[in-house]
C-alpha cells in the first residue's frame, strides 16, 4: 500500500537543466499546450454533484469515452485531526482498515476484475480509491464502502499495522527532503496548530493507540457528513447516485468535533532551526505561510510564483543558484494547498560552506519578484508551463478523480475546474502580491553535515 503524502496539486519542482534543455523544454511545452485546450481539463459542464440525505457529498464527472471508472472515497480526517498524544492515528487507521478485509476482502474483489485499489493519508483527509473496467461501478463503490466502514478493533491487526507504520517512518529518516519539510512544518506551525504533526506520528504515540482509541476515532470522523465520493468515467449520474446511496445511505450523520484554528500570522516569525545529519550535503529551506484552500486566487498565484522560481526555462532561482553561481546542486519549491494556511517552502541542496550564500540568494530572488516588474514574455511562458503541467497531471480518469477529491477535501471540487481559468486571469501584480508575503524574514530550517570529530 502506498501512503500518499502529496498530490498533483503540489508544486514540488526539481529542475537542474542546462540552457539548451531549457530552450527545448519551453518550445515543447508551448507546442503541447497549444494542443491542450484549458476548457478540456475538468470541464465543469461534465461534472454534477449532490448531497445525500445523510450529508454525504457526491461528485460525478461523466466521460462517455472512458474505458474505466475511477472512484475515490475521502474522509475529511487526516494527520491534523489526531487527538493530543495520538499523533499518527489517522495513518494507522487507514492501514488497519486496509488490512481488515477478512475472507471477503474488498481489495480482492477489485483486483479480481482487473482493477487497482489503494489508500493514502494527508494532513487534511484520508482517501481510499480504485479504478476498475467500465461496467463495474457498483462493485467498486461497494468494495470501497466496505473498506472505509470496516471494523478497526482487532488488536492483532492494530499491532501488526503499527509496526508497519513505524517501519515506514524509519525508512523516511533517510529521505532528507522529507525531514526538511517536516521540520519546517513544526517550526512554522508551532505548538498551537495540528499541521505540525507528521503523518506517520511517533512510535511513542502509536504505542498508546489500541482498539478503543482507534474505534473512537473511526466513529467520530468516518461519518457520512464528513465523507465524499467522487466518480469519474463512463457512468450515468443517476446510476452513480443509486450505487452510492445503496452503499452509504444507511449511515446516520453525527455532529463533528469543533476546532478553531487562528490563521497563522503572515509573514512567519523569522527564526532558524539547525539539525546535524550524516549527509555530505547541506539542505536549506526558507519556510513561509502560504494561502489556504479558500484563498483561490492566491493559491493560483503562489503556484505561478513557484513556476517562475523553479520550473524549467522560467526558473530564475534554479538558474541563479545552480547554473550561474554553482552554489547549489538542486533547488525547488514545496507547496501543497491545504484547508488552512499552507506552507510555502523554498529549498536548496548545497555544500555546507555555501549555506550563507544560498540563503542570501533565496532572499534576493524573492525580493526581486516582489518589487520588480516581471517581464511579460517570461510571465506568459510561466503561465503556459503551469497550465500544461496541470493538464498533464489530469490525463486519466484516475488523475481527474484524485484532483476533484483533493479540492473537495480542502475547499470545493469546483476549484478543480476553475483552476485554469483562474490562472489565465492572473496578472503580474497578483504574483507580486503573494511574492511580498515571502519577501520578509523566513523561518529557516537547515540540515547541515556533522563535522568530523563531533
Amino acid at each position: 500500500m502506498t501512503t500518499i503524502h502529496q498530490s498533483q496539486s503540489k508544486v514540488d519542482l526539481l529542475l537542474c537543466r542546462g540552457r539548451a534543455s531549457r530552450l527545448l523544454l519551453l518550445c515543447a511545452f508551448a507546442g503541447i499546450f497549444a494542443r491542450v485546450a484549458p476548457a478540456a481539463v475538468l470541464d465543469p459542464r461534465t461534472i454534477q454533484s449532490a448531497t445525500l440525505h445523510n450529508g454525504l457529498r457526491l461528485v460525478v464527472c461523466e466521460e462517455v469515452d472512458a474505458s474505466v471508472v475511477s472512484v475515490e472515497v475521502i474522509v475529511r480526517a487526516g494527520a491534523a485531526h489526531a487527538p493530543p498524544g495520538q499523533e499518527g492515528i489517522a495513518h494507522l487507521l487507514e492501514h488497519v482498515l486496509w488490512a481488515s478485509g477478512g475472507t471477503d476482502d474488498p481489495r480482492r474483489r477489485i483486483e479480481a476484475i482487473g482493477g487497482v485499489v489503494n489508500g493514502g493519508t494527508l494532513r487534511d483527509y484520508t482517501r481510499f480509491y480504485a479504478t476498475v473496467p467500465a461496467g463495474h461501478l457498483h462493485l467498486a463503490v461497494g468494495a470501497l464502502a466496505d473498506l472505509v466502514l470496516g471494523d478497526p478493533s482487532d488488536g492483532a491487526t492494530i499491532l501488526r499495522e503499527s509496526a508497519v507504520v513505524r517501519q515506514e517512518s524509519l525508512a523516511r529518516r533517510d529521505q532528507l527532503r522529507a525531514i526538511l519539510s517536516q521540520l519546517a512544518f513544526e517550526e512554522v506551525y508551532g505548538s498551537d496548530h495540528p499541521y505540525r504533526y507528521s503523518i506517520d506520528g511517533s512510535a511513542e504515540a502509536l504505542a498508546t493507540v489500541g482498539p478503543t482509541k482507534l474505534s473512537l476515532f473511526h466513529q467520530t470522523w468516518y461519518v457520512p457528513n464528513n465523507t465524499a465520493v467522487v466518480v469519474v468515467g463512463d457512468v450515468d449520474f443517476d446510476e452513480v447516485h443509486a450505487a452510492v446511496e445503496g452503499a452509504f445511505g444507511h449511515l446516520v450523520p453525527s455532529p463533528l468535533p469543533t476546532s478553531v484554528h487562528q490563521p497563522l500570522p503572515r509573514p512567519a516569525r523569522g527564526r532558524q532551526r539547525v539539525v546535524t545529519t550524516k549527509a555530505r550535503d547541506a539542505y536549506v529551506m526558507a519556510a513561509f505561510v502560504g494561502p489556504a484552500g479558500f484563498e483561490r486566487r492566491e493559491v493560483c498565484a503562489s503556484d505561478l510564483l513557484a513556476t517562475l522560481l523553479a520550473h524549467g526555462p522560467t526558473g530564475s532561482l534554479v538558474e541563479e543558484l545552480v547554473e550561474n553561481r554553482g552554489i547549489a546542486t538542486s533547488a525547488g519549491i514545496d507547496f501543497l494547498t491545504q484547508r488552512h494556511r499552507s506552507l510555502f517552502g523554498v529549498w536548496a541542496v548545497c555544500n555546507a560552506d555555501d549555506i550563507s550564500a544560498v540563503k542570501e540568494s533565496i532572499r534576493s530572488e524573492l525580493r526581486r519578484l516582489a518589487e520588480d516588474a516581471i517581464p511579460p514574455a517570461r510571465f506568459a511562458a510561466a503561465k503556459r508551463l503551469l497550465s500544461s503541467g496541470y493538464a498533464f497531471a489530469n490525463e486519466t480518469p484516475a488523475d481527474r478523480a484524485a484532483t476533484l477529491a483533493f479540492y473537495e477535501a480542502v475547499d470545493t471540487y469546483r476549484s478543480a475546474g476553475q483552476y485554469l481559468p483562474r490562472v489565465s486571469l492572473l496578472g503580474r501584480s497578483d504574483v507580486q502580491e503573494v511574492a511580498s508575503w515571502y519577501a520578509g524574514d523566513p523561518v529557516w530550517v537547515v540540515l547541515t553535515p556533522k563535522v568530523a570529530g563531533q
